[in-house]
């Protein structure tokens, strides 16, 4: 009886074990997924911060661009 008992704990752990490295599996895919974004959006925010630069540019030489009449 007492194999039984072993065989059920043994069998408890590693459904535990199991769980546990599917989490991580999990966390994994999000974590890089996220990384994959913030890449995006970083390069997202530095195209625009560059346009922002060159708006103000214009605007404190005072010049008018004709494509802006």
């Amino acid at each position: 009886m007492s194999e039984s008992g072993n065989w059920s704990n043994s069998s408890q752990e590693f459904t535990r074990m199991c769980i546990l490295e599917s989490q991580l599996e999990s966390k994994d895919v999000q974590y890089a997924a996220l990384k994959q974004e913030n890449l995006l959006l970083t390069s997202e925010v530095n195209r625009l911060q560059e346009l922002v630069n060159t708006l103000s540019d214009i605007n404190t030489n005072n010049e008018v661009l004709d494509r802006f009449k």
